[in-house]
């Protein structure tokens, strides 16, 4: 309210509504005087566009959204391999459908881009990557540590070679074939180095030329920590068609998109970082200039990562620490299985990284070289701790191998349980909501009887199809005998069932039932069919015909399972069935022998049924 009440006395409500809009508003265009803060407008005012969200994924999302749109809706994305472009659903690494991984700093991934260009609407590089190692997951990306880690970064000079040749290739595209756009991904990059971002860190190491990406996206270091994020883009890779944003097509919107607290943070961030005044007073907003800051913040954290191995070589320390500007990361030179309690053991001594398992970190400019000698002074002392009590020594082939095959044994056993556990509570639910007339349960536990004793045997060990069919086909109608004519159910109970359910049975029975009459009339139906395929296919013996339309009984539904719920679904369903008589007979033992009053009752076939919630029995409604 100061800032608005000031720009109205400067320049009168006009003027100032003018240069305040950028608060109000998605979508509108960066002024002048911000454009020339922090170069991070390489395209010129009038023909850039910019939005806001509220964090850097949702950032990446909102970019990708709108370039695809502008891109003659492209599907593709590439992206290089292990690099982080945050988490939400479309752009995290294991929800990006359309995106393409391809190595980073590799010719093959140029000739690629060009190959598919049809298809490929934006290439998205992350420069962090010259940092935590090209095609490396980098922390907090590598949740465990169970190995060394020795991290080559990439030359300066040779990854802004790269970069520049990327960009070649994706103008080239945009030029002479179809349109592409290239996004630098400065989310976590921007403003730790005197050239704020990417596009000018990595200029071109003989022209001295800067980057010229189609598009930046910027998080919320643009705003000093606030809740912003920034994508700014050259005209016609931002979604150029809907000038207006009337009809909000492939938009981000919500509560907080451009939230004016952000975008204030943000211009009075801006402001400090250009140095000349505060936009109100004409003042310096800073003693000292920003990128005077940032470029001793740089030294000071070389420093400190020089001192810090320094101190780890001098004790023998199978640990190292590197740097890009203020952010570290800690390497291990010894192939223990145990590397990654090195946070731990910092936190011991009240060193608290973060959330990062395998120890990656940041310092702020505030940070004292006072704070600094204590810092290394517990570092060395954690790693100090930590090997004097072994977890820094190596393993053996012979205890990995162990260890390996312990770590496997106990995988699968968890998976064994889980889907033991899956198929058991299947079997409960199917009981309980399905299995409740004595007449069912005395019916399920006879057939149960049948099949274990003849159906099984023989068809799985006397191979005698036929007859092991003919088992199965008079078992099951005694199974299923008690749900038609008996079981009183409640038809939206029977939906927790996982698999078969009334509609599903009667199905089956109606294809056996046209089985019958297939074959009843086989030689004129082979007659006809041979007309259209081969013959061979259709000379199946008797006890092949009736082997496939068995299966055909239960094959059907086990295809929808999966294509619904996957494999392991299909599969924990199948064995389910299978298995079926044999439990059946632990469950419905008391029910070898009923009263035959039971007999009599039976089910109103065009009644309905409803559990009564008072006395939980299932009791006719109409």
């Amino acid at each position: 309210e100061r800032r608005a009440r000031e720009e109205v006395d400067r320049h009168g409500q006009g003027e100032s509504i003018r240069r305040i809009v950028i608060v109000c508003f998605v979508g509108t265009i960066l002024y002048d005087e911000y454009n020339s803060i922090a170069n991070i407008d390489p395209w010129g005012a009038k023909s850039s566009q910019v939005r806001y969200s509220l964090s850097g994924s949702e950032a990446v999302d909102a970019a990708l959204k709108d370039i695809k749109a502008s891109c003659s809706n492209k599907r593709f994305v590439v992206r290089f391999t292990s690099a982080y472009h945050g988490h939400i659903s479309g752009v995290g690494f294991l929800d990006c459908p359309e995106h393409i991984f391809l190595p980073e700093c590799s010719q093959y991934s140029i000739d690629f881009i060009e190959r598919y260009h049809y298809r490929i609407a934006a290439v998205i590089v992350n420069p962090m990557q010259h940092f935590t190692g090209i095609n490396k997951p980098s922390p907090p990306g590598e949740k465990v540590t169970h190995t060394s880690r020795i991290r080559s970064s990439v030359p300066r000079e040779e990854y802004a070679r790269w970069l520049h040749a990327l960009q070649e290739k994706c103008n080239y595209c945009t030029k002479y074939l179809t349109k592409m756009a290239l996004v630098m991904d400065d989310i976590y990059f921007a403003f730790r180095t005197p050239e704020l971002i990417s596009s000018k860190y990595f200029a071109h190491p003989d022209t001295k030329a800067a980057l010229k990406p189609d598009v930046i996206i910027l998080g919320k270091a643009v705003a000093a920590g606030y809740p912003l994020s920034v994508v700014a883009g050259r005209e016609g890779f931002l979604n150029s068609y809907d000038k207006k944003y009337l009809l909000q097509v492939n938009k981000t919107v919500g509560t907080f998109s451009a939230w004016h607290g952000g975008i204030v943070a943000s211009n009075v961030f801006l402001e400090a970082l250009e140095g000349d005044g505060d936009g109100c007073t004409g003042k310096p907003i800073l003693e000292i200039n920003a990128k005077q800051q940032l470029s001793s913040l740089v030294q000071t954290c070389d420093a400190f990562s020089a001192s810090l191995n320094k101190s780890f070589e001098d004790a023998e320390l199978p640990v190292r620490i590197r740097n890009f500007s203020n952010t570290f990361s800690v390497d291990f030179l010894n192939k223990s299985l145990y590397n990654s309690r090195y946070p731990q053991y910092l936190l011991a001594e009240d060193i608290f990284l973060g959330n990062y398992s395998t120890g990656k970190f940041n310092l702020n400019a505030d940070i004292t070289q006072s704070d600094l000698d204590l810092l290394e002074k517990k570092f060395v002392t954690a790693a100090t701790k930590m090997q004097r009590d072994g977890f820094f020594e190596p393993m053996q082939p012979p205890a990995k191998r162990k260890f390996y095959l312990t770590l496997i044994a106990r995988l699968v056993k968890n998976y064994v349980k889980l889907y033991y556990d899956q198929i058991m509570l299947d079997k409960h639910v199917d009981i309980q909501v399905s299995h409740n007339h004595p007449v069912n349960k005395f019916g399920h536990f006879w057939s149960s009887v049948g099949m274990i004793l003849f159906a099984y045997p023989l068809i799985l060990w006397k191979c005698q199809p036929l007859k092991g069919c003919a088992w199965f086909f008079m078992t099951h109608v005694m199974r299923q005998s008690g749900h038609f004519f008996y079981e009183h159910q409640d038809r939206d109970i029977e939906k927790l069932k996982f698999g078969h359910k009334d509609a599903s049975k009667k199905e089956a029975v109606a294809f056996l039932s046209l089985a019958g009459v297939v074959y009843k009339y086989r030689e004129e139906i082979y007659n006809l069919a041979t007309h259209y395929i081969s013959s061979t296919f259709l000379e199946l013996s008797l006890d092949q015909y009736v082997s496939v339309i068995a299966l055909f009984t239960v094959v059907p539904h086990f295809v929808e399972i999966v294509y619904q719920y996957g494999w392991l679904r299909g599969l924990s369903w199948a064995i389910k069935i299978f298995t079926d008589p044999f439990t059946d007979l632990l469950d419905f033992y008391p029910y070898v022998i009923i009263h035959p009053k039971y007999f009599l009752d039976f089910k109103e076939q065009r009644a309905t049924y409803r559990l009564d919630i008072n006395t939980k029995k299932v009791v006719k409604v109409e």
